[in-house]
């Protein structure tokens, strides 16, 4: 079973986002969130709850107040003690080389996507998390 977090403020790209996720069912639960804080609150009060972790975080980079940059860096600073290591992929409009850069250089990001989301997009994360299950 695969379950994925979708972290992003606007509602079209949730829309959207849903949209996608129909037309390539690769994951059996999503919950989202609106705001990088409420991501954050969620994964450290259940960080030792494996069935309440997610597989995948689906992260927009740009939210007000508590972005994709805060969620990065508060995730790194208690990422080993979760009981489940999460596969991040950046979801985001920024087509910026620094942001890309700067994104993997947190280990626990497996890809970075400028949106929207595609299928070819789909069949890159499938096969990674394909060969994440096998390990």
């Amino acid at each position: 079973m695969n379950t994925l977090f979708l972290v992003d403020d606007n509602k079209v790209d949730h829309f959207i986002m849903q949209s996608v996720l129909r037309q390539n069912p690769l994951f059996d639960s999503v919950k989202r969130f609106d705001s990088g804080e409420s991501i954050i609150n969620y994964l450290s009060e259940n960080k030792a709850f494996n069935a309440d972790l997610p597989d995948v975080i689906f992260l927009d980079l740009s939210m007000p107040q508590f972005d994709g940059w805060d969620v990065l860096e508060s995730l790194n600073s208690f990422y080993g003690s979760l009981v489940k290591k999460i596969k991040v992929y950046i979801i985001s409009a920024s087509i910026n080389k620094q942001d890309i850069n700067k994104a993997f250089t947190y280990p626990f990001v497996s890809n970075f996507f400028s949106k929207p989301i595609t299928n070819s997009n789909f069949s890159i994360i499938a096969a990674d998390i394909q060969t994440y299950n096998l390990d």
